[in-house]
């Protein structure tokens, strides 16, 4: 019989399927929120599932009334913004953090949408001139937009200990380029357990910078967390 997961894993390849011609097995690029939780930069959207619900397994999040509803933990009702969610749901909120790697794409897609009511979106947007005594925006609403969309893309200050890992002399990163570079670093010394490539196998480097022998790839980014400071 198959478990929740397969049946979100195949509702999730016949509808990404169907809209892009089978290329559901295609690295996307995703969100900052999910990279902070997958700790990768980059991940096939059928990855992005599996990983999802190995997570989900290991931290025992499925409600065991009903094991269809995910109980929400501090990184998924970061990532989902609920308190629990269906497992059908979650493949539908995963949508949005899973973006194409070539930005032309989005351009594309944004120039194909359809223009059947050009006309009259032109006409609505002459109604909507700014009047004259139109109130301004809220310096403080103002401010709080600011906020969010630094987000997860502010520069963060970096401790000494990183810094020397990375050896470029930089001092401030975000969140992001951080992963994607210890990543690349992983990578290119091969430094992923051949038996289970969730799994990094440190080298003196990482050893010195993390003080663990080997850790999994999901919790580089809680490994990652005391290096970057409170300004």
């Amino acid at each position: 019989m198959w478990n929740g997961e397969h049946i979100l894993m195949l509702k999730g390849v016949n509808s990404e399927g169907k809209r892009r011609g089978g290329g559901f097995n295609k690295v996307s690029k995703l969100s900052q929120q999910l990279q902070e939780l997958l700790g990768v930069p980059e991940m096939a959207r059928t990855e992005v599932v599996k990983q999802m619900w190995v997570y989900i397994r290991e931290k025992n999040l499925q409600d065991p009334v009903n094991k269809k509803n995910i109980i929400c933990d501090e990184p998924l009702h970061a990532l989902f913004g609920v308190e629990s969610i269906d497992m059908f749901q979650m493949n539908k909120a995963l949508s949005k953090h899973i973006l194409p790697l070539d930005s032309d794409e989005v351009k594309s897609m944004e120039r194909e949408k359809p223009r059947k009511h050009e006309r009259e979106e032109v006409k609505s947007t002459e109604k909507e001139k700014p009047r004259k005594h139109e109130r301004e925006e809220d310096p403080d609403e103002a401010k709080g937009k600011e906020k969010r969309q630094k987000g997860f893309l502010a520069p963060l200050q970096l401790s000494d200990a990183l810094v020397k890992f990375l050896g470029t002399g930089e001092n401030e990163l975000t969140r992001a380029v951080v992963i994607k570079r210890m990543w690349d670093y992983i990578k290119e010394n091969n430094l992923q357990d051949p038996a289970d490539k969730r799994k990094v196998i440190c080298d003196e480097k990482l050893k010195e910078l993390f003080e663990v022998e080997t850790f999994h790839g999901f919790t580089v980014t809680k490994l990652l967390a005391a290096h970057f400071l409170k300004s």
